[in-house]
């Protein structure tokens, strides 16, 4: 599986130069990629099914208990089958689609990135390396939904994505953190095998809400819904892939994964319920109040997750099972409408529902795909939507509360649901108000074909679902263990299920009909701005930047002096906090203890700090620094460092030369200190060289003896192949860190080195 990732990342890396070579074929050989996953998803399946999970342990940081561990069980087989299925799909998709659009290479290297993600996040079985691969999903989602960023309203929408998935992803951090403290292990199975230990820790309901409130992010539960269809700037592969199938079904992941960890917790039931069913009929009635086709789909999308969550809450053996079926009903059917949205802009320039119509005869394959999954959108049987749906109302009805008002929330969902596929499917393919200026064609092959596949499959799994009941059975399985075998049928007679799906769907006709012959009266229907989540966030957003603006005002004044005092001030504080604790040292000093030449540098360096602060000229200031410095390494000479006194001579004298040179660019010296403001300097710099006279005659009382020292002297010639015991420490035993900071220094360079180079005379200049 680690193999799998690697070539993933490896295969994005690559992209650009792989699409140079390859250009207009790119799509289908970068589509390779996931069809090898999902080859040998197919070649697991057996074991999986046979032998339940199946545990990869992989060290990574083995003293922190951090492992790239993975799991294959049926949930993770089953997000791994829809990931790079639907993935080979898109990506032989987008090699048309993307045609002629620039920077596609960049496309490429985001989407490969987030495919190699995701399967790294569903197969983790290690809380901190399933986070990490959860955050690369959200870093990647960023780049891939601003793609065209040259749009400020696309720009918008991906970093309010960002922002609100990144921002879950910290609460989903600390939830994680917490749940593996009190499981006392970051494994993911050790965790799940902790439950009713859990269940007993002090940490059990703090980790569960902030687990929730990650995953509600991720999956666009409510009131976080509002990013999911703004993100539909994306270009459709990505709205097809991201939006529909996999990143967005990440927290519905994570929340079934945990589910046996919080299952029988009154909140987590209450909580996944109640956002779930409110999540689901929002989506679905402003579904059917759009006009454009992927804002139809985003909607609709958003009622879809609710609904899983709404299952996951009620999480009852049948609602389980109804959990799994639908997943895979709902990114078959909505990945290939998504595909189809962007086969019917990418030919006739538009996505409006009002101006499409009547393509059947000019798109019949696409066509007939889109009524495929139309159907099995709307639950109409013999379509793998049906069984989703039945499967669905069976979960409702047995509920042992609020079960009348569960399923009246579904009821109405799935009219819409219904008058939603109609809007989709039959105003666009065989409506009477075609509006298009030009004549439309049928896409090559590699476009419709997906599309079509997906549909077939929705036809065929209705009809043969028993192929795919023994995944669905361990998927079942691996978010209620309890669980019984699962047999999926078409027909299970005429029932109080069927009743309600056949009202649900004429109902949904009867709203379609009205959508359809009342055009006016629709777009008439509007939802106050201020009603709504996004809203807020925008105000909140807004706020955000007139408070920072204020406190840059104040602290990123352009002075050095108030950039200095803060951050001094703020050592001061944290300092005193840690201090408190301590008291001050009671140090016997004898006039014994100094020498001559103790005194003499030392009064030395008083007078020099003493003329630095009162010099009226930048020379005399910076001269006399200098003698301070000079007086420091004097110290150092004391007390047998002549290396450091050898570096802290060159430092201060290069110092002092740079100061010299760059004066004549300076403007007049102006004593800005004036009153209170340069009593508020004086006490800042008072306070600060007190306490660290207090940590100094507190680090004094304990013994200067240290192993450290030792081991440094004995290991510095053998390991390091130095003498300098300085030097061995900074390049060898601390060459990371010392990396590091020429890492720093080197990424500092570069932008400056951009700064100067910049050119503010261009049109584009955006200060």
């Amino acid at each position: 599986m680690l193999t799998i990732i690697i070539i993933g990342f490896l295969l994005a890396f690559l992209a650009p130069f792989i699409h140079r070579i390859a250009k207009e074929y790119s799509g289908l050989v970068f589509a390779l990629y996931p069809a090898a996953t999902f080859l040998w998803l197919i070649k697991q399946y057996k074991t999986v099914i046979e032998y339940g999970t199946q545990i990869i342990p992989m060290e990574w940081v083995p003293s922190l208990g951090i492992g790239i561990d993975f799991r294959l069980d049926g949930l993770s087989l089953l997000f791994g089958f829809l990931i790079s299925g639907i993935g080979t799909i898109v990506l032989a998709y987008a090699g048309t689609y993307m045609k002629g659009v620039p920077n596609t290479d960049r496309f490429y290297v985001a989407l490969i990135a987030f495919m190699a993600s995701m399967l790294g996040l569903v197969f983790s079985d290690n809380i901190i390396s399933l986070f990490v691969f959860w955050e690369l999903t959200s870093f990647t989602s960023y780049f891939l939904i601003g793609f065209k960023h040259e749009y400020e309203s696309t720009r918008k929408s991906a970093l309010q994505a960002l922002l609100i998935t990144a921002g879950g992803g910290l609460a989903l951090l600390a939830g994680l953190i917490l749940l593996g403290i009190g499981a006392g292990s970051l494994s993911l199975s050790e965790i799940l095998q902790s439950g009713d230990i859990l269940a007993q820790s002090s940490l059990f309901n703090a980790a569960m809400l902030l687990i929730i409130l990650g995953c509600f992010t991720k999956s666009a539960q409510f009131p976080f819904h509002f990013w999911l269809p703004s993100a539909m700037a994306a270009p459709t592969p990505v709205s097809a892939y991201l939006h529909s199938a996999t990143m967005v079904k990440a927290g519905i992941f994570l929340l079934a994964r945990l589910s046996p960890v919080f299952n029988g917790a009154d909140g987590w039931h209450a909580t996944l319920l109640l956002f779930g069913a409110t999540t689901m009929l929002i989506g679905a009635i402003i579904a059917v109040l759009q006009t454009d086709l992927k804002k139809i789909l985003a909607y609709t999308t958003v009622s879809a997750l609710g609904l899983l969550t709404m299952l996951l809450g009620i999480g009852t053996e049948i609602a389980i099972k109804a959990t799994v079926i639908f997943i895979l009903a709902h990114a078959l059917y909505k990945g290939a409408l998504f595909l189809i949205a962007g086969i019917v802009d990418h030919e006739t320039g538009s996505r409006d529902i009002r101006k499409l119509g009547s393509l059947f005869r000019s798109m019949p394959f696409t066509a007939t795909a889109a009524v495929l999954a139309g159907l099995s959108m709307a639950g109409i049987p013999p379509l793998f939507g049906f069984i989703s749906k039945e499967y669905t109302y069976e979960s409702t009805l047995e509920m042992a509360l609020n079960s009348p008002l569960t399923t009246s929330a579904f009821f109405i969902t799935g009219v819409f649901f219904t008058a939603a596929a109609g809007m989709l499917v039959y105003m666009v393919f065989f409506g009477r108000r075609n509006r298009l200026n030009s004549p439309t064609r049928e896409t090559p092959i590699v476009m419709w074909i997906g599309p079509l596949i997906m549909g077939i499959l929705s036809l065929s799994l209705g009809f043969g679902s028993g192929l795919i009941s023994p995944l669905l059975e361990q998927a079942s399985l691996a978010i209620r263990p309890e669980n019984t075998t699962l047999k999926i049928s078409l027909w299970h007679g005429i029932n109080t299920e069927l009743i309600l799906s056949t009202f649900t769907v004429l109902l949904g006709i009867a709203t379609f009909l009205f959508v359809y012959f009342n055009p006016r009266l629709m777009s008439q229907i509007e939802i106050s701005e201020k009603i709504k989540p996004s809203y807020a966030y925008d105000q909140i957003m807004e706020g955000v930047v007139d408070m920072s603006k204020i406190v840059t005002r104040k602290v990123q004044n352009g002075y050095i002096r108030v950039y200095v005092s803060v951050m001094v001030a703020t050592f001061c504080v944290l300092a005193l906090i840690v201090l408190q604790n301590f008291s001050i040292p009671k140090i016997g000093v004898m006039w014994s203890d100094f020498r001559v030449y103790d005194i003499i540098i030392g009064a030395i360096m008083l007078v020099a700090c003493f003329y630095t602060v009162v010099a009226q000229s930048r020379l005399l200031a910076i001269a006399m620094l200098g003698v301070v410095g000079y007086g420091v390494a004097f110290v150092f000479i004391i007390f047998g460092a002549p290396d450091l006194a050898m570096t802290q001579i060159l430092i201060e004298t290069l110092t002092v030369v740079l100061f010299v040179l760059v004066l004549w660019k300076l403007p007049k010296y102006l004593i800005f200190a004036e009153g209170f403001i340069k009593f508020r300097y004086f006490l800042v710099s008072a306070l600060f060289g007190l306490i660290m006279t207090w940590i100094v005659m507190i680090v004094t009382q304990y013994p200067m003896d240290s192993h450290l020292k030792a081991f440094f002297a004995e290991n510095s010639y053998p390991r390091g192949m130095g003498r300098n015991v300085v030097n061995v420490i900074l390049v060898d035993f601390r060459s990371l860190d010392t990396l590091g900071e020429m890492v720093v220094l080197g990424i500092a360079a570069i932008g400056i080195y951009g700064l100067m180079k910049f050119n503010s005379d261009k049109k584009d200049f955006n200060p």
